[in-house]
């Protein structure tokens, strides 16, 4: 086909290539109708960088109705592993080796064990983006994923995760195509796009039409010369613009023209041999691209006889070979073939395809055989005994694949066939089950609730039915619905004891309890489930049980005492290998630490949890969680500058709505504190969205709240704020760790009932201590703000000490004890300048001001290197690690934040130190003991 008129197109992608190149992200999305040049566009782009990048691409065939399972992706492994070779290949993955990538491509090795369905998807997902991101740093990296509108879910899942982590990962394009005249209103592509339109760094372009002076150059070009003036207007009426249309009316010219555009895309197949036409309509129901091995089975002929056959079909441009396979030269003209199909021949070529891929699955790519046979049993519409084993055979390779979606896609056919041919290999009852749990794991809630309750209606057995109730009580919490509490209470009386499900249960009512929270009821849970499991013999439920009731007993105020069972629980969810138990109980150490205001501890604690997230393979889907506590505790320490990297990091990643709700309270914390108003509501308005839609617990509620009193007192709407507390006291919600803030920062305005609520609410540990004297201080007793101050300096919070220093400053300067206020406003002045605290270090200004008081000059406070050199904490981290021959990229992973952050680090470092190399910086830091 002649290349005519996409300059500007050209351009475009030429321009995101470049962004990409530079370091930054680039995805576009490429839309148009059939025929209209979209393929060949990208070859066109891709052509000069051929040596220059790394060019993978795949499309997404359709066979029968649906997409195959990562399809595109599939196609893009297997051709890097061509490439390069098994050894190079695992030279780009963690630890050398195929992970869960080998359920792709089994050549590698499959993993051992199936493990927790949505931690192994996540950690599949993960191994591709950090292979995208090995290649990107050898070279730059296009990556193109066709015919998006045919795409199965999970490949949608994966392009979705991969856009979502642009930014936070190494540069590379990433380009999508997809037939816009294809998206029907409820197409599932639609709200993907728009979504993946609303990144900052995505282009979407609507390839259109030619218009008459382009359909005339490409005239020009299929005919080499000038075209007669008649052909001119009978391929610029009938085409209307379509380069497809126009090629093959071209053909034709002189000829008589079809009556349609269907005809006029198989003519060419008229003038061909009966047997060509033959193998080319059995070729085309097995879809756009067929192997040979499997088209010469479907034909009966021999590998000669399918070599004459097609031999015509290649000349006339009708079919491509690529390797091993044929491939329609364009997808509708497969599209126009099968429906030339009659449909009792049709249905009877389906059903060959199924049975020659049931009888010898090498015929299909590596682990594709089972789905694409129940994918022809399907479209033959016949026999539906084997149609159901088919599509039960399929639901097995798709969750050997991690394609949830397709998976529960083919129990769900499974269950509608069950009435007309029940499989006595198995019970309904179980094929719902599994439903369940592949729904689950796919993210499906809403479809796993109807099959929950489905299910319950027929069941009699009190423990599976207390299983289903389970099930339903956490995708109610999900979905944000109520009732879920109910229904985990109503499954753990259902579940008896003895039951081996019995210790899950109660893991799942404990955690739900303990997150209300309700703590007494939430410990005796976590107990029971303890006790259900040791006498089971179930280890895994065991060291989860064991977590949440030492996480509860800690938080009661006995922490030291429990710490050592939680590294004990630690230890032994390593032994056993589950990592989800391992990251809960990072988490809960963290949070515990962080609730006794042992923040250091806590800091290395989250730092923990990232690490073993990241050698599970999850740093990007659960690492956002141990980022928040990390960020948290780096907060209350004064670090908010670290902070503020991490979590701009772990929202570059796009977590969950309800983990990005905590995330942006963090980041309008900071943004208050330094004055940054617009951007702290910003922060809570986003929160506040997040919350209200459903079920939101104390720690998300209060800490939003307490930032959002201290916006509007800020703004002076008192009133405001004030009415605020007064909900959160009227809300239900307990939690004396997350409410005493709150009370605390309701002291000086009219709430009713303010008093009463801080005598009842218990005090557990120093920090809830220094908030209630902070409260009394603020309630008539402003000689114990001295006292506060050295609360929280002991707690090693520089930001309320510093705000307390200043209120014990306003005392002293009302009393006459103007040595004292100075004291105070001085140590005060130094924390609020060191965190950027303006607002803060203003009020301190204005009363040293108003009161005629000198802040006292404080020399030699910062240790000798710092004076020296100036390299702040965060830079003091990185340059240990550039020392120990670290990467940028390696630097990033450990300390969670973004590349281009450490790059950035990285050359302060060097300016501050006057050396140009990260070897003579090394040897800087060893001279000057700044390691």
């Amino acid at each position: 086909m002649v290349f005519v008129g996409r300059d500007a197109e050209l351009a475009a992608l030429d321009a995101a290539y470049a962004h990409a190149r530079e370091g930054s992200p680039a995805t576009v999305l490429l839309g148009g109708e059939a025929g209209v040049g979209k393929s060949r566009l990208i070859a066109e782009f891709t052509a000069p960088l051929a040596g220059e990048a790394w060019l993978l691409s795949g499309d997404c065939p359709q066979v029968g109705e649906n997409g195959l399972v990562f399809a595109p992706f599939t196609a893009m492994l297997r051709r890097l592993l061509r490439e390069i070779g098994a050894d190079g290949f695992l030279r780009l993955l963690p630890r050398g080796e195929p992970g869960e990538l080998g359920r792709l491509l089994p050549l590698l090795g499959r993993p051992a064990g199936d493990g927790d369905p949505a931690l192994t998807q996540a950690r599949l997902f993960e191994e591709f983006l950090t292979l995208f991101e090995n290649l990107a740093e050898d070279r730059p990296l296009v990556i193109v994923a066709e015919d998006a509108h045919w795409s199965d879910r999970s490949s949608r899942e994966l392009l979705d995760f991969l856009i979502r982590n642009q930014q936070a990962a190494a540069a590379f394009l990433l380009v999508v195509t997809y037939r816009s005249d294809h998206l029907h209103r409820t197409h599932p592509l639609r709200p993907v796009l728009a979504e993946w339109d609303r990144r900052p760094w995505t282009t979407r372009m609507e390839l259109g039409r030619l218009s008459r002076g382009e359909v005339v150059r490409q005239l020009r070009g299929l005919l080499g010369g000038e075209p007669a003036p008649a052909v001119i207007e009978d391929v610029v009426r009938r085409s209307e613009g379509n380069p497809l249309f126009v090629e093959a009316l071209s053909a034709r010219a002189g000829a008589p023209v079809p009556a349609s555009i269907r005809d006029l895309l198989i003519t060419p197949l008229d003038r061909l041999p009966r047997e060509t036409r033959r193998v080319v309509h059995a070729a085309a129901v097995g879809g756009a691209r067929v192997g040979h091995a499997l088209l010469r089975t479907i034909t009966g002929l021999d590998d000669a006889g399918l070599a004459d056959a097609l031999r015509p079909a290649v000349s006339a441009n009708l079919l491509l070979i690529e390797e091993e396979v044929y491939a329609f030269r364009h997808t509708l003209i497969q599209e126009v073939l099968y429906e030339d199909v009659l449909p009792g021949e049709r249905g009877h070529l389906h059903v060959r395809y199924a049975e020659a891929l049931e009888t010898d699955p090498e015929l299909a790519p590596l682990g594709r055989a089972a789905y694409e046979s129940a994918l022809h049993w399907h479209a033959a519409k016949r026999h539906p005994a084997r149609t159901l084993a088919a599509a039960r055979r399929a639901a097995a390779e798709a969750a050997a694949s991690l394609a949830h979606a397709e998976h529960l896609h083919m129990l769900l056919r499974v269950l509608e066939l069950w009435d007309q041919a029940p499989d006595p290999a198995t019970s309904k009852a179980g094929v719902l089950d599994e439903a369940i749990r592949a729904a689950i794991a796919a993210g499906e809630n809403s479809t796993a609730v109807q099959l929950v309750e489905a299910a319950l209606p027929a069941e009699v057995d009190p423990a599976r039915a207390g299983w289903l109730i389970a099930h339903r009580g956490e995708l109610r919490h999900l979905l944000g619905l109520p009732g879920d509490l109910d229904d985990l209470r109503e499954a753990a009386r259902l579940t008896p004891d003895g039951h081996p499900a019995r210790a899950t249960v109660l893991n799942l009512l404990a955690n739900r309890l303990l997150t209300v929270p309700l703590e007494e009821e939430g410990r005796v849970a976590a107990r029971e489930a303890r006790e259900a499991a040791q006498a089971a013999g179930d280890a895994r439920a065991e060291v989860m049980a064991t977590v949440n009731l030492t996480y509860a007993r800690a938080r009661a105020g006995d922490l030291d005492a429990q710490l050592p069972h939680l590294i004990t629980a630690q230890a032994t969810a390593r032994r056993i290998g589950d990592e989800g138990a391992l990251l809960h109980a990072y988490r809960c150490e963290a949070d515990v630490l962080q609730g006794a205001g042992r923040y250091a501890e806590a800091a290395e604690a989250a730092r923990r949890g990232l690490a073993a997230a990241t050698r599970a393979g999850l740093a990007r889907t659960a690492g956002p969680t141990h980022a928040g506590n990390l960020a948290e505790a780096l907060i209350a320490l004064g670090r908010w500058d670290e902070a503020t990297e991490i979590v701009e990091h772990a929202l570059r990643i796009t977590p969950t709505p309800s983990l990005r709700a905590y995330l942006m309270v963090l980041t309008g914390t900071i943004a208050l504190a330094r004055g940054d108003l617009a951007g702290a509501e910003h922060a809570a308005t986003h929160a506040r969205e997040v919350f209200t839609r459903g079920t939101s617990y104390a720690q998300d509620h209060l800490l939003l709240v307490r930032l959002e009193v201290d916006l509007l007192r800020a703004q002076g709407r008192t009133a405001d704020a004030a009415r605020l507390v007064e909900a959160a006291l009227s809300s239900g919600r307990t939690s004396p760790r997350y409410l005493w803030p709150v009370i605390e920062a309701g002291a000086s305005l009219p709430v009713p009932g303010l008093a009463e609520a801080a005598a009842a609410l218990p005090v557990i540990g120093p920090v809830q201590e220094a908030h209630r004297l902070a409260r009394t201080a603020a309630t008539g007793q402003p000689d114990l703000w001295a006292r506060v101050a050295a609360a929280w300096r002991d707690l090693r919070q520089p930001y309320p000490q510093a705000l307390a220093l200043l209120r014990a400053a306003e005392h002293a300067a009302e009393t006459g004890d103007r040595s004292a206020a100075s004291s105070h406003l001085t140590d005060a002045s130094r924390e609020a300048g060191r965190l950027r605290a303006e607002p803060l270090r203003a009020r301190i200004e204005r009363l040293a001001r108003l009161a005629r008081i000198p802040l006292a000059v404080q020399v030699g406070t910062e240790p000798a290197e710092e004076r020296e050199f100036g390299l702040t904490p965060r830079e003091r981290d990185v340059l240990r690690l550039v020392a120990d021959g670290r990467t940028n990229r390696q630097i990033a992973e450990e300390l969670f934040i973004s590349v281009k952050t450490a790059g950035a680090h990285v050359s302060n470092i060097l300016a501050k130190l006057g050396v140009r190399s990260r070897v003579q910086a090394a040897t800087a830091a060893h001279r000057h003991e700044l390691i």
